[in-house]
């Protein structure tokens, strides 16, 4: 390629708003700056106005065309053509090719249709008062800081990937092409979990992955869905964020989305019993006070449906720590700890309990814990004294190990119960070598537990208000196993 980037935009939107340079001239600063970093050399880029002389050779012998899209790009007959001669120039391969930057807001159907699904680099703010564009001047305020800077680092990285692609390519076959690792479908999520996604989706693509989905989806429910089915059929892994928002729903379509995405997933699994699993990992904002009734009860379905939680692990944690088992999931899962992991002590000649408790309730599980003990039982007990990582790795480890599990419902709310219970439900599918012998859940001091609460979970109910004491209930739900002590 004779040159790396054309930059096609329309005069109007590079006029001087009282500075020395145009807002495209700025952004094809900044933009050669950051390519010259990653790239290892200074990008050849060319800025290109309606009223510049483009050819078709000069097309064919770039590697990427940038559009900067806003009201008056899409009315000018020149900018429009630019695209069109440069899919006919460079084929099938333009649609890879292709970055659309917005300006401001142009909606989805006024877009040039050769750039509809590309993904956009939102280059502006919006005032969601009035619900217009507000383009930046000031590049180096707070509000740039999130907005403008965040897209120009995505937009950069996504170039530059592109650009050695383009590369690998032309080189003679035989060569190893790069970036052959595996994929992963990053479901689209709610707007108020944009940023996050695009800073996973980037430390994805930084440590080789493919990310999905790497265009826009369509707007109609039933593309959208054909869409999304193929994408999870490459894919080995789909990671959900839920947040707030429930989400758009598609043109013709009941959900949003992010339902209908972590729906497909669960589909996938479900449809595919013998061969290569899905692994699901379902992130929840732990914080859902804000959320709309329709957004709770989206998340009290994943959470209650038993028959979608197959292959899926669900976190109801910080947003960091979930970013932390992702990166242990995916990029440490072959090397080592920096420090071994405790050693579990299991007694081949007893029932070994695992019992699961939060550490605020201390003091009222370690009484459990004596009656187990005293009912011959061994005690695998929580841990709370290591990194998120290691202690995540200790209890899937119990999981897979206990005989019976048992989860204390003491000052903690249903949520975390609901997610401990979760656990147990999931720990046949973790590797084990044989059956979990039986399930309850144990409440503590002035907890009212309603049986009707944990119907779907098949565990015993048992309680240390009742009138029969707790040793009494441990005693006829041991003799209730199916295997003798």
């Amino acid at each position: 390629m004779e040159q790396d980037i054309i930059i096609n935009y329309t005069e109007k939107d590079n006029e001087p708003a009282g500075k020395a340079n145009g807002w495209v001239s700025d952004f094809a600063h900044f933009l050669t700056i950051m390519l010259t970093q990653v790239l290892g050399r200074q990008p050849v880029i060319s800025l290109k106005s309606e009223g510049s002389s483009l050819t078709v050779a000069e097309l064919k012998n770039t590697g990427i065309l940038i559009s900067v899209l806003s009201p008056h790009f899409v009315n000018s007959g020149q900018c429009l053509d630019a695209i069109e001669e440069f899919y006919r120039a460079n084929g099938s391969s333009s649609a890879k090719r292709l970055f659309k930057v917005l300006k401001t807001n142009v909606p989805y159907e006024e877009q040039p249709a050769k750039l509809r699904d590309a993904l956009p680099y939102e280059l502006f703010d919006l005032d969601y008062d009035s619900g217009n564009s507000i383009v930046f001047n000031d590049y180096f305020g707070p509000a740039a800081e999130n907005v403008y800077w965040m897209k120009m680092v995505d937009l950069a990285y996504d170039v530059h990937e592109s650009l050695v692609m383009l590369a690998e390519a032309g080189k003679k076959d035989g060569v190893k092409p790069l970036y052959q690792r595996d994929t992963i479908y990053l479901a689209e999520t709610g707007q108020d979990l944009n940023v996050q996604r695009n800073v996973i989706r980037r430390e994805l693509q930084r440590h080789g992955f493919r990310v999905l989905p790497d265009y826009t989806l369509p707007r109609e429910a039933a593309a959208a869905e054909k869409v999304i089915r193929e994408m999870l059929q490459e894919s080995i892994i789909s990671v959900h964020l839920i947040g707030n928002s429930y989400g758009e729903i598609p043109v013709n379509g009941e959900r949003s989305l992010v339902d209908m995405q972590n729906k497909l997933a669960a589909q996938k699994v479900r449809e595919n019993p013998s061969g290569r699993k899905l692994q699901r990992l379902i992130w929840i904002n732990p914080h859902q006070e804000s959320s709309s009734d329709q957004q709770k009860a989206f998340i009290e379905n994943i959470q209650r449906d038993l028959t979608n939680l197959e292959a899926a692990e669900i976190f109801q944690t910080p947003l960091e720590d979930f970013k932390n088992t992702l990166r242990e999931e995916l990029f440490d899962h072959q090397e080592e700890s920096d420090t071994p992991l405790k050693e579990i002590k299991l007694d081949d000649k007893k029932y070994n309990a695992y019992l699961i408790y939060d550490k605020t309730d201390t003091a009222e599980a370690t009484a459990v814990s004596k009656e187990l003990i005293k009912a011959g039982l061994n005690v695998l007990h929580t841990d709370f004294d290591s990194n998120v990582l290691d202690l995540r790795k200790m209890h899937l480890q119990k999981l897979k190990l206990l005989d019976i599990g048992i989860v204390f419902k003491g000052k903690v709310n249903d949520n975390w119960v609901r997610m401990k219970l979760l656990d147990l439900v999931k720990a046949p599918g973790l590797g084990r070598s044989k059956p979990v012998l039986g399930k309850a859940i144990v409440g503590g001091p002035g907890v009212d537990m309603n049986s009707k609460m944990y119907q779907d979970f098949d565990l015993e109910v048992l309680s240390m208000d009742k009138k029969e004491p707790l040793a009494n209930q441990l005693d006829k739900f041991i003799k209730g196993l199916n295997k003798p002590l």
